[in-house]
């Protein structure tokens, strides 16, 4: 049995959740418009995204940033890379729905590509930002993986030093979060998680 199961608390979260109705102001079933990925960083919430949009169908909204390109990265595949000077035209000319502005670069998702329903990927603030203008049309999902995971996972990407100690510096502060999320889950096994995030969403799309 998966880890993230032995908690009683999470186990009546999980039934909690599970037997929730969302609902509109009027009273009726609620579509969700937008599938909101959020959780520690490190803990696999792009491939998962983009795992869901190839399973469901689902479009997976790719952020702009400034950050410096990995070695393993591809632009238009990871994250369409873009100067500091473009980022700012384009927050000027109000294209971005969401932005975050963190020390390694600047994050945006352009407002028009936001179809419905969506999945994004977004920071804890980002998942506040959706669920405010969205309400109960948008449901966050939030993953967390030990330190450990994030260590031995950064290593064998390679990653700067300097991203593992921002990643494990932030990790407390971060999955704090889950507890405002609508669902969450320990990402021990890519596979199983994956199934449990579909056979949640299974009845809410």
């Amino acid at each position: 049995m998966w880890n993230w199961l032995k908690s009683s608390k999470t186990l009546a979260l999980k039934q909690e959740l599970d037997n929730a109705v969302f609902e509109t102001e009027q009273g009726e079933a609620s579509k969700i418009k937008v599938i909101v990925i959020t959780g520690t960083s490190g803990s696999g919430r792009k491939g998962m995204a983009k795992r869901l949009s190839t399973d469901l169908g689902i479009p997976y909204i790719l952020p702009y940033t400034t950050r410096a390109i990995r070695p393993h990265e591809q632009d238009g595949v990871h994250y369409h890379f873009i100067t500091s000077d473009q980022f700012q035209s384009m927050v000027e000319k109000h294209v971005f729905f969401q932005t975050v502005y963190l020390e390694r670069g600047s994050y945006g998702i352009a407002e028009e590509e936001l179809s419905q329903p969506a999945i994004v990927v977004v920071n804890r603030e980002g998942a506040q930002a959706f669920r405010k203008h969205y309400g109960n049309e948008a449901i966050r999902i939030f993953l967390y993986v030990t330190k450990d995971d994030i260590r031995l996972r950064l290593e064998r990407e390679e990653a700067p030093d300097e991203i593992m100690e921002e990643y494990l510096h932030n990790y407390t502060e971060q999955v704090i979060y889950k507890k405002e999320s609508e669902y969450l889950l320990q990402n021990i096994e890519p596979a199983a998680t994956i199934e449990k995030i579909k056979e949640f969403l299974q009845d809410k799309l």
